[in-house]
């Protein structure tokens, strides 16, 4: 069973438009987060630490796709909240808080609702 559900997930991954793929970047991200808030510390440090590098990983990423010629200043903003993003997920890893992941969290999701709805309302524009 777990062997179709990665290909599902390929499949899903491999089929998805460019701004579909940001949306399941942010799932993604924001599943990791709700995993390190339910965490049980210390018994579970290890989870811990590879869903908070997970969800760097994930901003990190979001944060490489930025293209500041055709998002100008929106992007230029995007770059901050991810900068600021990474530092509170290096901080809450460092501390083993989980203060700083609730404020990712927050801003992970109002992001990631932007975007479904501008993905809804066929405004956004990603390029392949």
């Amino acid at each position: 069973m777990q062997a179709y559900g990665r290909h599902y997930q390929q499949q899903a991954v491999e089929t998805a438009s460019p701004a579909q793929l940001i949306l399941m970047l942010y799932d993604r991200a924001l599943r990791s987060l709700v995993q390190v808030q339910q965490a049980t510390l210390p018994a579970d440090l290890e989870m811990v630490n590879r869903e908070l590098q997970r969800a760097q990983d994930i901003v990190t990423e979001l944060r490489l796709a930025l293209d500041f010629e055709k998002g100008g200043s929106i992007a230029t903003q995007l770059n901050a909240l991810y900068g600021f993003c990474l530092d509170r997920l290096i901080t809450a890893n460092v501390r083993k808080d989980v203060a700083p992941v609730e404020e990712v969290r927050s801003v992970l999701a109002g992001l990631r609702d932007a975007w479904d709805e501008a993905c809804v309302r066929g405004s956004v524009l990603v390029s392949s």
